[in-house]
C-alpha cells in the first residue's frame, strides 16, 4: 500500500510516495502529449525509443513518425486494416506487422510496401513478436502452439509449445530464443530453431504477460493473481518480485530498459510504472491522459538520448515522461 507524503515545488507537477520498501516513489505529470487520432484505438505499438507508433483503429492503421508529428506514408485501409487488434515494429525500426488475429500482414516502415502475409489457419494469434531486424516472426497461439516464420524466406515451422493457449510472447533481438506464458500456469524459454525448452518457469496461476531483455538473460512473468517476478533466464532461479501489496496487477506492455537496471510497464488502468530490477522496487509511477471513463496504456517506450518514458494509451495520446534518478 502507498500513501502520499509529501509535495514538492515545480508548479505543483511532482509529488513524492512511499513504496512498500519504504524508499520513494517518483510522480509527474507528463511533459508532452500528442493525439495520433479522435478515435478509440484498438492496438498500438512503440518503437523501443518511442519515435514511432503504429496506431490501429476502426478501419485505419497509420505509422506516425512522432518527431515530425506526422504519418510516413499513407494509411493503411480497406480489408487489411479491419479489426487490427495486434500491432507491433522491430527495433531497427525496418519493418511493422498488423494482426486481426487470423492473418498476419508485414510491412516496410521506409515505404509502406507490403512484405508478405501469413494466415493462422484454424488457430487464433494470441500474441506476435518480431525479432530486431524484423527477420523473424513468432505468432503464439490460443491453441499452444507457435508458429515461427523466417520473414525472408516466408517458411514457417509450427511447434507445440504449451498444453493450454499462450497469452504472451517475447523474443530475443536475435530471434533464436523465445519467452512464452501460457493459461497452463508455465513460461517456457525456448529455441527458436527446434522448439527445444531451454527453461521452465511454475506460476500460481494462468500467465498473462511475459517479457524478456534483448540477450534473453532477463525475463519477467506475471499471472492473473499475486506472482509478478522477475527470472535469471540462465541459470533457471527468481531473481526478485515486484514489491507491491496488490493483487490482480495487469500489464499490457513492458521493457526491460536502462542496461537492465529498470522495467517500464503499462497498466489497463491508465497507469505507467518503472521498477527497479534487481529487487522490484517501485521507483516512479505516472497517470495517463483519460478521455473516457477507461482509458489504458498500450504501449510503452524509453527515450535513451533525453532519458524519459514514453507512453501510448486508448485514446491515442502519446505522452512523455520524466524521471530523475538519485
Amino acid at each position: 500500500m502507498r500513501f502520499y507524503i509529501s509535495k514538492l515545488g515545480l508548479t505543483g507537477i511532482l509529488s513524492v510516495l512511499v513504496g512498500c520498501s519504504g524508499e520513494p516513489v517518483f510522480e509527474a505529470s507528463s511533459t508532452s502529449q500528442f493525439r495520433h487520432t479522435q478515435e478509440i484505438v484498438e492496438s498500438v505499438a512503440l518503437s523501443n525509443d518511442g519515435q514511432l507508433s503504429v496506431v490501429s483503429e476502426q478501419g485505419k492503421v497509420c505509422v506516425w513518425d512522432n518527431t515530425i508529428k506526422k504519418t510516413l506514408f499513407n494509411c493503411i485501409t480497406g480489408d487489411d486494416a479491419k479489426h487490427v487488434e495486434l500491432v507491433g515494429v522491430s527495433d531497427d525500426k525496418t519493418k511493422f506487422y498488423i494482426s486481426n488475429r487470423m492473418s498476419v500482414h508485414l510491412f516496410s516502415i521506409k515505404t509502406g510496401q507490403l512484405l508478405g502475409s501469413w494466415s493462422t489457419g484454424q488457430n487464433i494469434a494470441r500474441d506476435i513478436a518480431l525479432s530486431a531486424n524484423g527477420q523473424l516472426m513468432v505468432v503464439a497461439y490460443r491453441s499452444g502452439e507457435a508458429d515461427v516464420i523466417n520473414t525472408n524466406t516466408k517458411q514457417n515451422t509450427l511447434f507445440q509449445i504449451h498444453r493450454l493457449d499462450i497469452n504472451s510472447v517475447a523474443l530475443s533481438a536475435d530471434g533464436q530464443t523465445a519467452f512464452t506464458g501460457s493459461s497452463d500456469k508455465f513460461a517456457y524459454l525456448w529455441a527458436t530453431d527446434d522448439g527445444a525448452i531451454l527453461q521452465k518457469f511454475k506460476l500460481a496461476t494462468r500467465v498473462n504477460h511475459v517479457s524478456m531483455n534483448e540477450n534473453a538473460t532477463l525475463g519477467f512473468a506475471i499471472d492473473s493473481v499475486d506472482d509478478r517476478v522477475f527470472v535469471d533466464l540462465k541459470t533457471g532461479t527468481e531473481q526478485a518480485q515486484l514489491n507491491i501489496f496488490a493483487n490482480f496487477i495487469e500489464f499490457n506492455h513492458s521493457r526491460f530498459i536502462n542496461n537492465n537496471k529498470w522495467f517500464l510497464t503499462g497498466s489497463p488502468n491508465s497507469t505507467l510504472q518503472l521498477w527497479r530490477v534487481q529487487d522490484g522496487t517501485l521507483l516512479a509511477e505516472y497517470k495517463a491522459a483519460q478521455q473516457r471513463i477507461r482509458g489504458s496504456v498500450l504501449a510503452v517506450a524509453y527515450d535513451k538520448e533525453n532519458k524519459n518514458m514514453v507512453s501510448e494509451n486508448s485514446d491515442g495520446v502519446r505522452e512523455v515522461w520524466p524521471y530523475q534518478p538519485k
